[in-house]
């Protein structure tokens, strides 16, 4: 093995460090701090938005038709209340998301 320069080693690191924020910076418009690290991190936000939608909109629904005791009406109503909002909300995101894309 060849002993390189300690120098050399400090310059290397620090353009690749550079050049990681310079990557980060172009494929992120600074509005989604979450979700900067992976597609994986992208993939759950999307998720996430779909699922607490659907989630909120039916235990409303839910304690409604409890309240109300009109089984299982309000339930299905919110139920597809929340999957149009999250569908609406991943829309809203996914386009966030891309907009440093369609702006290149």
């Amino acid at each position: 093995m060849t002993d390189s320069d300690p120098d050399e080693k400090k310059e290397f690191k620090a353009r690749l460090e550079k050049a990681r924020k310079e990557h980060v910076e172009k494929s992120w418009d600074g509005n989604l701090k979450v979700e900067q690290g992976s597609a994986l991190g992208r993939a759950w936000r999307l998720s996430v938005e779909m699922i607490a939608a659907l989630i909120v909109c039916g235990v409303f629904g839910w304690m409604l038709d409890n309240w109300l005791e009109t089984r299982p009406i309000f339930l299905l109503v919110f139920v597809v209340i929340g999957m149009i909002v999250g569908v609406y909300n991943v829309i809203k995101v996914a386009t966030r998301m891309n907009q440093a894309n369609i702006d290149e």
